[in-house]
């Protein structure tokens, strides 16, 4: 299902990855289903302008949030700005793109990872399923924000904090909220940056 996004990689320069990639992918997701239910375990999703404040040396991160949300409703729509994603989460949220469960997605990620003389994987696969797909929008661009904005039926989800979608556990700060003119708010600069095409 995924051979179009691996598509200009060039996988002699990355020996062993791709036999590693279904495994590590796997693990990732099991590692975040514990992580959704550790955040799950902390505070309930909240209803229409209620907010949580965290601070937490857990590891859990936006993904966790999105499958969390996700053991409810389909999300409708999906802005993430991010520093780093690591690669299983890459294909993750790709798999989830494919399957409906994420309607339509917007990456924000920092250009750092693509415009490197060796781009990373997880930057190219990200770039190369985005630019083929009509439910996914993408800028590469100097960003170091970390944003979630999730719209559902339920509600308008905005998680935002210190961590990036990647392996680290360090002491952490998180808002989590549900709200809608938060969600606006990110939504309208996050669509900015796509439609005046930084990357």
């Amino acid at each position: 299902m995924l051979d179009h996004i691996y598509k200009e990689i060039n996988w002699e320069d990355y020996p062993t990855i791709e036999q590693k990639s279904i495994k590590r992918v796997l693990k990732n997701n099991q590692i975040h289903f514990i992580k959704a239910k550790a955040l799950n375990d902390l505070c309930v999703i909240p209803k229409p302008g209620e907010q949580y404040r965290i601070i937490t040396e857990k590891q859990f991160n936006a993904y966790a949030l999105i499958l969390s949300l996700l053991e409810s409703e389909i999300i409708d729509e999906m802005y993430l700005a991010i520093y780093r994603i690591n690669q299983p989460t890459v294909i993750s949220l790709i798999e989830l793109i494919e399957a409906k469960k994420i309607k339509k997605a917007t990456f924000i990620i920092s250009s750092y990872f693509n415009q490197t003389k060796k781009p990373e994987i997880w930057a190219k696969m990200l770039r190369n399923y985005c630019t083929t797909n009509n439910s996914c929008n993408h800028v590469y661009t100097h960003n170091h924000a970390k944003v979630l904005a999730i719209k559902n039926k339920n509600g308008y989800y905005v998680f935002e904090g210190s961590g990036n979608m990647s392996d680290n556990a360090r002491i952490e700060q998180y808002l989590y909220e549900n709200n809608k003119l938060v969600y606006d708010f990110h939504k309208h600069w996050m669509t900015k940056l796509v439609t005046d095409g930084v990357s």
